[in-house]
């Protein structure tokens, strides 16, 4: 199987939700929420003190940069190129520019640790599984049982990849709404 990478170009506009800081005061990803949708934005090192760290959530910013899909990993990356502060735009959206080659594969991170299964996570794996072959999405998103997600008292846990989206105390009854919302524009 091949590990090479596909890459595109992208366009976001959409509010801060908040800085993911590294190693002290070094800004590594921005969250920012478009409509009902948290993306993850990697900021190279040279856009870094371009970042008016005073931001508050709810800013308005416009992102340019590029998506590459990491085959390995089986999610995209989004990184900045370019960011603008927005006064008032008129909607929020998410653009890709050129689509990748391939359908890229989704992955949902099910927690099978006693503390996740006993409050349900076997229910809610089994309830994944069907709704994916319901849905039609079972050749494009695949369930994958890992180890623990440190989120015990909130179980069952998930996270749907790409977008690394964590779920706690899911009910089999929201998996399809889950579903939807990350796999069916």
């Amino acid at each position: 199987m091949s590990k090479t990478n596909t890459t595109s170009q992208f366009r976001i506009v959409g509010q801060l939700e908040s800085f993911v800081i590294k190693k002290g005061d070094k800004i590594k990803y921005l969250r920012l929420k478009v409509e009902e949708r948290e993306y993850w934005l990697k900021i190279p090192k040279k856009l870094r003190p371009e970042i008016p760290l005073t931001m508050v959530p709810g800013t308005w910013l416009e992102i340019e940069g590029n998506r590459e899909f990491k085959k390995s990993k089986g999610f995209f990356q989004l990184e900045a190129s370019q960011i603008k502060l927005l006064p008032n735009p008129d909607i929020p959206y998410a653009v890709i520019v050129s689509e990748p080659e391939s359908n890229p594969v989704g992955k949902i991170l099910v927690c099978q640790k006693s503390s996740c299964w006993k409050r349900g996570g076997k229910s809610v794996y089994q309830r994944l599984e069907q709704e994916l072959e319901q849905q039609g999405l079972g050749d494009r998103v695949k369930v994958k049982l890992t180890g623990c997600l440190k989120q015990c008292k909130k179980g069952p846990s998930l996270v749907i990849m790409p977008h690394k989206a964590r779920y706690g105390q899911v009910k089999p009854g929201q998996v399809q709404e889950l579903l939807t919302k990350h796999f069916n524009p």
